[in-house]
This record gives C-alpha cells, sequence and structure tokens, in this order.
C-alpha cells in the first residue's frame, strides 16, 4: 500500500508541476507503468518466481516513484540556475538511474547476475518509452 501510495504521489507530483504541453498524460504515464509492471510479471513467471510478484513490483514502483518525484524536483531546481536545456539533462540522469536499480531489484528477485537484471531493466524501461510515446503522440492530420 505505502508503494501505491507513493505511486499517487509520484503522478500528482508530475501532473500538477510539470505543464509541458496542452495534454495531460497523466492517464498514458498510469497505463504505461502498469504495462511496465506486468511485463516485470512475465519475467517472473518465466523465471519461475512468480510468487514474488507483489515484494518485487512493490519495491520497483516505490523506487520508480521516489525518483520520478526526484526529477521533477532536480529539473524545477536547476531550470532557474543552469537554463532548461541542462536541467532537463541532469533530471533524465536521475530518471536513468531508474534501470540499475530496477535491474538490481528484478536481479535478486530472479535470483540472477545484476548485469542481467539490468539488460530486463533496460529493455523494459525503452519499451515504456516507446509506448509512452506512441500513445501521446499528436495525431497526423
Amino acid at each position: 500500500m505505502v508503494a501505491v501510495g507513493l505511486f499517487a504521489i509520484a503522478m500528482f507530483v508530475t501532473a500538477a508541476i510539470v505543464d509541458s504541453s496542452d495534454r495531460d498524460g497523466t492517464f498514458e504515464s498510469v497505463t504505461v507503468s502498469v504495462a511496465g509492471y506486468g511485463l516485470y510479471y512475465i519475467v517472473l513467471l518465466a523465471t519461475g518466481f512468480p510468487h514474488r510478484f507483489r515484494p518485487t513490483v512493490s519495491c520497483i514502483m516505490a523506487c520508480g516513484s521516489i525518483l520520478t518525484v526526484l526529477m521533477v524536483v532536480t529539473f524545477l531546481a536547476l531550470d532557474p540556475l543552469v537554463g532548461p536545456a541542462p536541467a532537463a539533462i541532469v533530471a533524465w540522469l536521475v530518471l536513468l538511474w531508474s534501470v540499475p536499480v530496477k535491474g538490481h531489484i528484478i536481479a535478486r528477485a530472479i535470483e540472477r547476475h545484476w548485469y542481467t537484471g539490468i539488460a530486463i531493466a533496460l529493455t523494459i524501461f525503452i519499451m515504456q518509452r516507446f509506448a509512452y510515446e506512441a500513445v501521446t503522440a499528436a495525431p497526423a492530420g
């Protein structure tokens, strides 16, 4: 429940503070995140550890939520000091840190080396980015 609460806070903070477009992408963010948790379940199922789904996804959700809020705060703090482009780069680096964090979590859950976990987390991260861009892209025409 704490992880779900952190997730809700992260989505609220992101939606309330980040005004990057006319259209709010909160629903899409939540949908893509849930799909990512589904992919982690498939990994757990394929490796014989489906019973570890709840603690694994709770950890991934909580850590991802904290890093999402940290990303937004980093951008907001740095933007007035260094401008939007450098602030965005640093904020993305904070977001990218979620890959090794989530990789470590999934690696421990499936009892594999952390390299394997990072590969899994990076694959899911990339899939989520493509999915988010696809569902939030402006319609042609």
